[in-house]
């Protein structure tokens, strides 16, 4: 999952005119953006007008946030209206590292921008190449993989696959294969209109559940994987909305498809940083090591003015966006 989107080189302009306008229609897609910072606020915005989804994690209450964000009453009016057409969803008081993990974002999203302080990159282990703090099938409910993984994994009975995308049905249908008796395929939505995905799911004898959203991970007594637990989806004119019904899966394993992390080349300033100040490592266009994980502001470079952060999270919106279309 890796676009060919090169970091931009924004004017003054440019930036303003990618924080206007009207939301284009929804992609199908949910992207976690944490910390509502300068970089974090500026992505969600962003990435809510190209049509996707985003849930942002903000540890600050909305008032103390209000009070400590430099935006422009423009930009904070735009918010305001993005969060009332159901584009932007807010959860305040919620902080990484205490009642947030990355694991469960990962598994939950398409995608994650990480505009958080220093500190909580520390936290969770995110500087440099290091993917432990994502990935501890001893100790996480449910794990994220790559499909090249499977062959390492023991075969569950029942297994759920979170996604839309090939490679979340090209998973699901190598589960199959690979002798699971059971494998459903859970959408938020519905799958592609062309319905070349949903063919190869249901040829594989996978079990294809739409308008379905993750909501927790429930255990069985032994404190093994025993279900998920769904909310169910409807469509809303051009929003997935919830309904407010909840359905359970049985499961022994939960996964979900990503790609591989980007081969491009490092940005020797950002990689210098890194080691100084023990900072999130980022390519050009703000991709860390982690597969879907992207970073920029306070954890990606030190003392950053607020215009500086603010291109941080247009950039990697933009390339956020382009990698998921990929």
């Amino acid at each position: 999952m890796t676009a060919t989107t090169d970091a931009l080189d924004l004017s003054a302009s440019e930036e303003s005119s990618l924080l206007a306008g009207e939301p284009a229609p929804p992609t199908g897609k949910q992207v976690a953006v944490v910390g509502a910072g300068m970089a974090g606020m500026a992505c969600a915005i962003r990435l809510a007008l190209l049509g996707n989804g985003v849930v942002l994690y903000e540890a600050r209450s909305r008032e103390r946030m209000y009070e400590t964000l430099p935006a422009s009453a423009s930009e904070h009016a735009l918010f305001e209206r993005l969060v009332a057409q159901g584009r932007i969803r807010c959860e305040y008081g919620r902080k990484l590292g205490v009642d947030l993990e990355l694991a469960d974002l990962h598994l939950w999203h398409d995608a994650i921008f990480l505009g958080v302080g220093l500190a909580s990159s520390r936290v969770l282990a995110l500087s440099g190449s290091d993917p432990a703090g994502l990935v501890d099938a001893g100790r996480r409910l449910a794990a994220v993989y790559a499909l090249d993984d499977l062959l390492a994994l023991p075969v569950p009975q029942r297994a759920i696959v979170i996604g839309a995308s090939r490679g979340a049905v090209g998973m699901a249908a190598r589960l199959k294969q690979l002798g699971a008796q059971d494998v459903t395929l859970a959408l938020r939505h519905a799958l592609t209109p062309d319905g070349r995905e949903e063919e190869v799911a249901r040829a594989c004898f996978v079990r294809v559940r739409g308008w379905v959203a993750p909501l927790e991970v429930l255990r069985d007594e032994r404190g093994a994987v025993g279900s998920v637990r769904f909310e169910q989806t409807r469509l809303l004119g051009d929003r997935v909305v919830d309904t407010g019904g909840f359905t359970e899966i049985a499961a022994h394993a939960v996964f979900k498809a990503v790609g591989r992390a980007a081969g491009a080349e490092r940005d020797s300033l950002v990689r210098q940083q890194s080691r100084e100040g023990d900072r999130v490592e980022v390519d050009g266009c703000f991709r860390t090591a982690l597969p879907g994980i992207y970073a920029g502001g306070d954890c990606v470079a030190a003392r950053l003015e607020s215009t500086q952060a603010r291109r941080h999270g247009l950039q990697a919106a933009q390339a956020i966006h382009a990698d998921l279309q990929a």
